[in-house]
C-alpha cells in the first residue's frame, strides 16, 4: 500500500515503515505524538525518565530498570533516615551513574571503543565535576553571610555563573568524542547517551565533593541529624540533580549529533532540535532551580524546584528525540530481519516497525547483531535513501 504522507510503498500495518506516520487518516498522524518513537506505548509528553534516558531498552527491561531504580531510591531514603550519612550520601551520588554504566554495556553504545567512550563521558564528567566543586567551594561560602539573606552577588555567581560553567564543562567529554573519535557516530541517540553519561559523572563527583563534611562525619554535625531532613536530602542527590544534568547535556548533544547526521531530513529541521534552542533551554533549566533554592529553599522546596524543572526538560528532550527520529528516519543497516523489541513483530531493515511504530534506531546493537537473513524481499531498504 502507499503511504499518504511520504508516498512510498509500505507493507500493510499500522505505521509506515519509512516515515513512521500512522497509516490511518487523522489529525496528528504524521507526528503521531500519542506514540513516542522510542517507546510507542507512551505519549511523547509523558515524563518517563526510563524511556527518556534509556531509549535502547526493550519494554521488559524498561519496567525492570524502573522498578530497580525505585527500590534503590527507597533504600537510600531509609539509610538517610537511619542517619547512616557516609553510606547514604556516597550511594546516592553513584546510584544512577552505575545503572547507566550497566546500560552502556548491555546495549553496546560504545561499539568497538568501550574505553575511549567511557573515558570521554563518565570519567571526564566526574573529574571536571570534582575539580569544579573543589575550586569553587571557598568562593561560594564567601558569598554567604550567616543570619542574612543571600545578596545580589550570590544570585549572580551561584544562580547564573556557576550553571553556565557547569553546562560548559559537562560538554567537554562528549565534544571530545565527537571531534576526536576515529569512527565518529552520527546517531542522535548516541549523542544523547554520551551527554547523559557526562552529566551523570559530573553530578556524582559534585555531590560527593559538596557533601564531604557529611561523608566524613565531622563533629560539627553531631547536633544536626534530623532523620527526615537527612532522608529527604538523598532525593535531589540520587535522582533530581543527576537527571537534570543528564537531561540538559543530553539535549544539547542530541542536537549536535542530529546536525551531523548525513541522512537527508524528511522535512525542514524543527526549532526544537536546533543547537541554539537546546543550549538556551539547558542553561535556563540549570539557572531556575539554582536561583529558586537560594531564594526559597528548604528540603521540600528544593525537591519541588528541581522536580518541576526536571519534568519540563525531560518533556522537551523527549519531543526533540521523537522529532529527530522521525525527521532523520533511515535504515540502520542490520541487513536482515529482527524481532521488534516492543511488539515482537518481525521487522526488516527499515526505519520503523509497521505494527507498533517503534523507531528501529532505538534497537540496541546486540539485537541488531542477532538479525536473521533477510526474509521480506518485498520491502527494499534502498527505497529509504
Amino acid at each position: 500500500m502507499e503511504c499518504q504522507h511520504c508516498g512510498r510503498e509500505t507493507p500493510e500495518g499500522n505505521y509506515c515503515v519509512w516515515c513512521g506516520a500512522r497509516l490511518q487518516a487523522g489529525e496528528g498522524a504524521r507526528r503521531r505524538s500519542q506514540a513516542y518513537a522510542a517507546s510507542p506505548n507512551e505519549h511523547v509528553l509523558a515524563p518517563s525518565p526510563i524511556s527518556t534516558f534509556f531509549p535502547h531498552l526493550n519494554t521488559h527491561r524498561t519496567q525492570q530498570t524502573g522498578g530497580l531504580l525505585l527500590l534503590l531510591v527507597v533504600g537510600l531514603v531509609a539509610l538517610g533516615f537511619a542517619r547512616l550519612l557516609p553510606i547514604s550520601t556516597v550511594l546516592a551520588a553513584l546510584i544512577v551513574p552505575l545503572i547507566y554504566l550497566v546500560y552502556f554495556y548491555e546495549v553496546e553504545i560504545y561499539e568497538d571503543e568501550p574505553i575511549a567512550v567511557i573515558l570521554g563521558t563518565f570519567v571526564a564528567g566526574g573529574v571536571l565535576g570534582a575539580v569544579f566543586s573543589v575550586l569553587t567551594y571557598r568562593s561560594t561560602l564567601s558569598l554567604i553571610t550567616p543570619g542574612r539573606a543571600p545578596g545580589t552577588n550570590y544570585y549572580l555567581v551561584v544562580g547564573v555563573l556557576w550553571p553556565l560553567i557547569i553546562q560548559t564543562l559537562m560538554l567537554v567529554g562528549p565534544l571530545a568524542l565527537f571531534f576526536l573519535r576515529r569512527k565518529p557516530s552520527h546517531d542522535m541517540l548516541d549523542g544523547m547517551t554520551f551527554g547523559v553519561a557526562s552529566g551523570l559523572g559530573f553530578a556524582a563527583a559534585q555531590s560527593i565533593a559538596n557533601s564531604w563534611v557529611l561523608i566524613t562525619g565531622a563533629p560539627q554535625l553531631a547536633g544536626n541529624t534530623d532523620p527526615w531532613g537527612l532522608a529527604l536530602r538523598t532525593i535531589p542527590i540520587s535522582l533530581l540533580v543527576p537527571l537534570l544534568y543528564a537531561a540538559t547535556t543530553g539535549l544539547i548533544c542530541a542536537a549536535i549529533w542530529l546536525r551531523a547526521d548525513p541522512t537527508p531530513p524528511a522535512q525542514p529541521q524543527s526549532l526544537l532540535t536546533s543547537i541554539p534552542f537546546s543550549v538556551v533551554v539547558a542553561v535556563i533549566a540549570l539557572i531556575i532551580p539554582a536561583i529558586g533554592t537560594a531564594a526559597w529553599g528548604g528540603q521540600w522546596r528544593n525537591i519541588l524546584w528541581y522536580g518541576l524543572v526536571l519534568i519540563a526538560i525531560m518533556i522537551i528532550l523527549r519531543q526533540a528525540l521523537h522529532t529527530g527520529l522521525i525527521d532523520k528516519a533511515a535504515s540502520i543497516g542490520h541487513g536482515g530481519t529482527l524481532r521488534c523489541p516492543h511488539c515482537g513483530a518481525s521487522v526488516a531493515d527499515v526505519p520503523f516497525c509497521s505494527n507498533c511504530g517503534m523507531s528501529m534506531r532505538s534497537v540496541d546493537r546486540r539485537a541488531r547483531k542477532q538479525a536473521t537473513p533477510q526474509s521480506t524481499p518485498e520491502v527494499n531498504p534502498g527505497d529509504a535513501q
